[in-house]
């Protein structure tokens, strides 16, 4: 009786979904050696890139080794196989070209990618209204991978808007909405096949899951896919599915401290499943510390105590997590080679073990450290001195902007997730960002703003040669994250610019401590608690360098404040010119936000990464951001 487009019935059968209309006309006319044709490689080619699939993949595990020709019997138009196969082959291709025996002979993964996408877009077209089949899911997930890896800029965020929709379409949501635990005991052969079919559906529903959560976070955005009606359990291994063994598995409940309860009672010990439970408890942690809204509240301090039971809650969850995790999965210390399966027959694949076990790693440290973010950030000794009693001597605001000598609580387990991530890149193979999912590099990236934070104005207890090589180790990989995938280029620019940016702020606090220790006792009595960047003389205590080769716009002079080198073009007295907010490293956009009403919302909220140390010295242009 309510209104819809579509009568809403019961989840199809996998047989359902997986029959297109008139695919008995179809059976038989799609082989390898057509879609070689079509996509004009040889056999020899096709072979090769399928095997290198399956091999190296490890980010996501989608299909059962031997599935995907199968699937060509069921396909209506040739140009499914040609988007199902392009798809799979823009990641393959990456591992192959250098090592084809005949340089040239494949071709590159951003071809490959060009044919899935203009395959995909013209097969979807071609079905209307009619729900596509479950195999352009598929490929729809891999083609939106490909796309993520390279940015998280707008195509890619629309192309996974349109890819969460299909699968709602398909009823990826309500997997296991029947589910009854009372019968995995006993399971006959059709039951089993059953299972093995709705085990690659909840595969494409997770990986869509985790790719929305990746993008969702970078972009500071709410996630597409709704927990609440998340009615599809975590997979399980890949050894149970393989060989057709039923494996009870969990739903991802909404209560983060019953996730790992839940999981551990199930039985379930897929590394992807644990990882999904980390990953979730991370974007737990990014919506405490980052609510949407606002992108400055982190460093109020009452702000940062009313939220402080919601993050112990998250740190517990995470800690029984941790604990529970089952040995095999727990990294400890040990070298990751990532070597290659034995032999094709094996289902034992180290590469994919050590895979689980980084990613597993990096995930529990970030999470860690993100904890402890927000507290850092309100530790920053230009933003301390803004708090200080204004009646105090001027030679104790001379040691303002100094760094303390002890490291407190939140600093030692803030730096210890940073070092442990440093650790575990130590000890993998030299090319071990070959063999796991890119978008670990924004975890990389996370932890060398860590370590550059902790390098300007840590506590001095911390070794800082040590901390300075900890971040070129980071720089160095994430160099090499970026030189194999593409993409991901304005990581690079970005830590640069956060160093320099925070040691002009820690060059001119010191500077400003001192001037505003006589203004202060010259000015005491017509002060009412006016902030730190309210000096005398209209001073901003942001006295930074400027390129002497860009002219500072609306003929200021080189007296004039200047808005810090990278940063958006918002100078302290109110002005915003298009010549200081030009990035090369960040695209063709220009960031407009206004400080007066704290309005923080840029053209581009790439241009702010979550979690990064830009907020600290856009901090500095209005201490009223930071208040109460």
């Amino acid at each position: 009786m309510y209104p819809s487009h579509e009568a809403q019935t019961r989840p199809q059968s996998p047989s359902t979904i997986d029959t297109p209309p008139d695919h008995q006309n179809a059976a038989g006319r799609i082989t390898v050696q057509s879609v070689c044709a079509a996509l004009k490689i040889s056999k020899d080619t096709y072979n090769m890139l399928m095997e290198s699939y399956f091999a190296n993949m490890t980010a996501f595990s989608l299909f059962r080794p031997g599935s995907i020709e199968p699937k060509f019997a069921m396909m209506q138009h040739i140009s499914e196989a040609e988007t199902l196969v392009a798809a799979m082959f823009s990641f393959a291709a990456r591992h192959c070209r250098d090592d084809a025996a005949q340089p040239g002979s494949c071709p590159s993964p951003s071809q490959f990618a060009q044919i899935a996408f203009s395959r995909y877009d013209e097969t979807v077209e071609r079905y209307g209204d009619l729900r596509p089949p479950f195999w352009l899911l598929q490929a729809s997930v891999l083609i939106t991978f490909y796309q993520l890896t390279q940015s998280v800029r707008s195509r890619s965020w629309r192309r996974l808007g349109d890819c969460i929709r299909s699968s709602y379409e398909m009823n990826l949501h309500l997997v296991d909405a029947n589910h009854d635990p009372k019968t995995k005991t006993d399971k006959t052969p059709g039951d089993i096949q059953r299972w093995v079919l709705l085990e690659e559906r909840r595969r494409a529903w997770w990986a869509v899951w985790e790719m929305d959560v990746f993008a969702s976070t970078i972009r500071r955005l709410p996630t597409a896919i709704n927990a609440s009606v998340n009615l599809t359990m975590l997979p399980v291994s890949d050894s149970y599915w393989f060989n057709d063994r039923y494996q009870e598995s969990c739903f991802l409940t909404e209560d983060c401290s019953l996730r790992w309860k839940h999981l551990t009672e199930s039985g379930n010990e897929s590394a992807k499943a644990w990882f999904i439970v980390t990953n979730s408890l991370m974007r737990n942690t990014q919506r405490i510390v980052y609510p949407a809204g606002s992108a400055m509240r982190i460093l109020n301090d009452r702000f940062s105590e009313t939220h402080q039971d919601q993050l112990n809650i998250v740190a517990n969850s995470l800690y029984c997590t941790t604990a529970s995790l089952p040995s095999r999965l727990a990294y400890q210390g040990e070298t990751l080679d990532f070597r290659p399966r034995p032999a094709p027959q094996s289902h034992l694949s180290p590469r994919q073990e050590h895979a689980d076990k980084y990613s597993i790693h990096l995930l529990t440290q970030l999470c860690r450290f993100m904890i402890y973010h927000h507290k850092i950030c309100a530790q920053a000794p230009w933003l301390q001195s803004a708090k200080e009693d204004p009646s105090r001597e001027s030679g104790t605001h001379a040691e303002q902007g100094q760094p303390t000598a002890a490291a407190t609580p939140e600093w030692s387990n803030y730096m210890s997730a940073s070092d442990e991530i440093v650790a575990v890149v130590r000890n993998s193979a030299r090319d071990h960002y070959k063999y796991v999912n890119p978008f670990l590099a924004n975890t990389l990236w996370f932890a060398s703003a860590a370590q550059c934070a902790c390098k300007v104005f840590g506590p001095s207890s911390f070794n800082k040669r040590l901390v300075t090589s900890n971040l070129d180790l980071l720089k160095l990989t994430i160099d090499r994250y970026i030189s194999f995938w593409g993409g991901m280029e304005s990581l690079k620019g970005r830590l640069s610019r956060i160093e320099t940016g925070l040691q002009s702020l820690m060059t001119s606090g010191q500077a400003q401590a001192t001037r505003e220790g006589d203004a202060q006792r010259e000015n005491l009595a017509s002060r009412n608690g006016g902030t730190a960047g309210a000096a005398a003389g209209g001073s901003t205590g942001l006295d930074i360098p400027v390129d002497p080769g860009i002219l500072p716009p609306n003929g200021a002079t080189s007296g004039t404040p200047q808005p810090l080198l990278g940063m958006p073009g918002v100078g302290m007295n109110g002005w915003n010119d298009q010549r200081w907010t030009s990035f090369q490293d960040f695209g063709d956009f220009t960031p407009q936000f206004s400080m007066a009403d704290q309005n923080f919302y840029p053209t581009d909220p790439l241009d702010f990464s979550p979690f990064g140390m830009e907020e600290l010295l856009v901090m500095n242009m209005d201490p009223n951001l930071g208040g109460n």
